[in-house]
C-alpha cells in the first residue's frame, strides 16, 4: 500500500504568522497579564489548546475582555468590534492573514467607489462576516464589485460570477482574493486524486479550506474520510485499498500528518 502525501501538507503562510505573532507575546508574558484572542486564532481545536496551555485565552465578544492584550485572529474582525476593542485599556495586536488584508482593501475601495459589493462565500465565516462589516449596506447600484472569501473553491467562485453576470448591471469589477495556498492545496488534492483510491483529509472540522478539500475529494467519487486527529482512523477504511492519498487544511501543523502516517503504517 503506498501513501502519497499532497505536497501542499501543513500549516500556510497565513497561520505561520498568526502562531508566531501569539507565541511571540506570550513569551513577553508578565505575571498577572493576559492575552486573549478574539474567536478561534485559527480554525484548529488542537492547535488552539496547545496555545491555551501557553496561556492564551479565547474571548467570543469583546465585552469579556477588560484588560491585558487582543489578538484579532488570522480570519480578521468587524469593523464595530475593532473600534469597540479599541476603547478598551487594552493592547491590540493583529494577526489578520495578509491575504484576508488584502481582500480588506479591496472592499474598501470599491465601496469609497459607489459599487455593490458582492463576497461569494461563506456568511457565517469570521472572514466573511468582517468584509461585510466594511462593506457595509449594500448600495442600490448597477456597478458591481464581486469578490471571494479567501479559502473559496475557484470552481464554485467561476459559478457563482456566472449566476451573477446574468443580472442587471452596468459595470463590473472582478478580483481573484482566494489565496494562493488555497489554490495550490486544491490543485494538489486533484492531482492525488488521480492516483489514490482512497483520500485522508485532515484538518480542523471548522475549518473551511479543509472542508472545500473534503468536497473536492467526495465529488470526484473516491472514497474520502475528514479527520482532526489519528485516534479517529479505522482500520476497515484500508482494505483492499492500494494508494492513499493525505493532504491538509491550512491550520494543520506537520506535527499531526505525521502522526496520521505512522498509524496507517501501524495498519
Amino acid at each position: 500500500m503506498k501513501i502519497k502525501v499532497a505536497r501542499c501538507a501543513g500549516f500556510c503562510f497565513g497561520v505561520k504568522r498568526a502562531i508566531n505573532i501569539v507565541e511571540g507575546a506570550l513569551r513577553g508574558l508578565k505575571d498577572g497579564e493576559k492575552i486573549y484572542s478574539l474567536g478561534a486564532l485559527i480554525h484548529n481545536p488542537q492547535v488552539v489548546e496547545e496555545l491555551f496551555k501557553k496561556g492564551l485565552r479565547v474571548a467570543a465578544r469583546p465585552e469579556k475582555i477588560k484588560s491585558g492584550t487582543v489578538i484579532i485572529s488570522s480570519h480578521g474582525a468587524p469593523a464595530e468590534v475593532l473600534e469597540e476593542i479599541k476603547k478598551k485599556k487594552v493592547q491590540l495586536i493583529d494577526a489578520t492573514c495578509p491575504f484576508v488584508k488584502y481582500a480588506q482593501n479591496i472592499v474598501r475601495k470599491l465601496k469609497k467607489d459607489g459599487y455593490r459589493i458582492i463576497i461569494v462565500g461563506d456568511s457565517a465565516h469570521p472572514e466573511v462576516r468582517a468584509l461585510n462589516s466594511i462593506a457595509g449596506k449594500s448600495k442600490r447600484s448597477k456597478k458591481l464589485g464581486i469578490i471571494s472569501q479567501t479559502t473559496q473553491s475557484k470552481v464554485n467562485y467561476i459559478k457563482e460570477i456566472q449566476k451573477i453576470l446574468n443580472k442587471d448591471f452596468s459595470e463590473v469589477k472582478i478580483f481573484n482574493t482566494i489565496c494562493s495556498d488555497t489554490s495550490k492545496r486544491q490543485s494538489a488534492t486533484r492531482g492525488l486524486l488521480k492516483d489514490c483510491d482512497l483520500m485522508i483529509v485532515i484538518g480542523g472540522k471548522n475549518s473551511a479550506n479543509t472542508k472545500r478539500l473534503w468536497q473536492i475529494c467526495k465529488e470526484s467519487g473516491v472514497d474520502s474520510f475528514h479527520i482532526e486527529t489519528e485516534p479517529e482512523l479505522k482500520k476497515g477504511w484500508f482494505k483492499g485499498k492500494s494508494c492513499i492519498g493525505i493532504t491538509s487544511g491550512a491550520s494543520t501543523p506537520d506535527s499531526m500528518v505525521k502522526k496520521i502516517i505512522e498509524r496507517i503504517r501501524r495498519f
